[in-house]
């Protein structure tokens, strides 16, 4: 199938156990509300070429066109809907364990690269820096929330026979007044000043916080912003082929 596709102008960008996305030839490349009729009837022809390329008893589908795509790496990719709806697939872009700030910042890089505008990304990441430098935003923007998997007790008793390292999460369940069982979720922060501290020994629930009395770790956040940017959000030619359009 990818031979068939480079053979007759068709570009690649991510193959998978699922499927192909590829961008068409130059002369089908174009935004379904400007298409002829004729246009149409090339690409419908350049799909049923394709289809009958295949092995008898193997057929494909095409689900869908898109107007931009970003590849992160197999299975890990971001579409833009010609309406302008995104899609995010992925474990990568889309891990549980990234705190709200992070999460937004991702998907409005992944945006701005898809709407052909990856020279604003430097620009975000610095109203991001200043917001958590000036402590603008509700801690909430900066927690994370964790469901507990194990009771505390259990959490204890692994922990007494040396199998599991010690965690934020059961750490401060453990040392709250509130009874906390396996399926219960606990929403904390980071607090220090230092980039690099155990979170375990540094972190509190974010009901214990108060506003006018800020105390969360700046410089470790500015680090897990810094560490996104530089995986995520750098431009094409500086994330030496790791990210592609």
């Amino acid at each position: 199938m990818i031979e068939w596709l480079k053979g007759h102008d068709a570009q690649p960008v991510e193959i998978d156990t699922d499927g192909i996305y590829f961008v068409p030839p130059d002369p089908l490349a174009v935004p379904p509300s400007e298409r002829t009729a004729a246009t149409e009837k090339k690409l419908e022809k350049f799909q049923r070429d394709f289809s009958d390329s295949l092995p008898s008893g193997i057929d494909v589908e095409f689900d869908g066109e898109y107007r931009a795509m970003v590849s992160y790496k197999m299975k890990n990719y971001a579409l833009l809907a010609w309406d302008g709806e995104m899609i995010i697939k992925g474990a990568a872009l889309k891990s549980r364990g990234l705190e709200p700030f992070q999460r937004e910042f991702l998907e409005t890089s992944l945006r701005l690269r898809l709407e052909g505008r990856a020279d604003e990304i430097p620009a975000l990441r610095d109203r991001f820096r200043a917001a958590i430098e000036k402590r603008e935003w509700p801690i909430e923007k900066l927690a994370k929330t964790e469901t507990l998997q194990d009771s505390p007790a259990t959490y204890q008793a692994k922990r007494a026979k040396g199998k599991r390292s010690r965690s934020a999460t059961y750490e401060l369940a453990l040392a709250s007044e509130r009874e906390y069982r396996a399926g219960d979720q606990v929403s904390y922060y980071v607090t220090g000043e230092k980039k690099s501290v155990a979170v375990h020994a540094n972190a509190r629930l974010v009901t214990e916080w108060d506003p006018d009395n800020r105390d969360e770790n700046v410089p470790y956040y500015l680090a897990k912003l810094d560490a996104l940017y530089k995986k995520f959000g750098l431009q094409p030619d500086e994330q030496q082929g790791d990210l592609g359009l």
